[in-house]
């Protein structure tokens, strides 16, 4: 199966054909997904969030997270589309509110990985401390 076929767009595949095709690394089955679901994820975070910076940030990070995800889907039961507005939902759901500078979506992400609260000083310094330099 491969989505070079006629129909380069994707419309001949099923949403999770689709993700079976990202799973083995098909961009054009990417492209044609997001083409096909975008507009109600933004939906639900324009929903949720006032800021449409940070929404589309949150967007892209939620589909990165569907790219690397995408051999992991296996409930068939469950909507693609249902799947992906559950990613982009928890993802504004984790966002807090900040005062001062807005730490970007990677220091989020590497605070999240670590279990460790946002704070840049500790990130450098951590950098720091594992620099083959020292």
């Amino acid at each position: 199966m491969s989505i070079d076929s006629p129909k380069p767009d994707g419309q001949q595949f099923s949403d999770a054909t689709l993700v079976e095709l990202i799973s083995c690394g098909s961009v054009p089955a990417f492209a044609a997904l997001f083409a096909r679901t975008s507009a109600a994820a933004r939906a639900e975070l324009v929903a949720r969030l006032p800021d449409a910076g940070r929404a589309d940030e949150i967007l892209a990070a939620s589909y990165v997270e569907v790219w690397w995800l995408a051999g992991c889907h296996r409930a068939p039961e469950v909507d693609v589309t249902t799947w992906i507005t559950g990613i982009v939902r928890r993802r504004a759901a984790e966002l807090p509110t900040w005062e001062g500078p807005r730490p970007s979506y990677a220091e989020l992400e590497f605070a999240a990985i670590l279990r460790r609260s946002v704070d840049r000083d500790d990130i450098t310094a951590s950098a720091r401390a594992g620099s083959p330099d020292r």
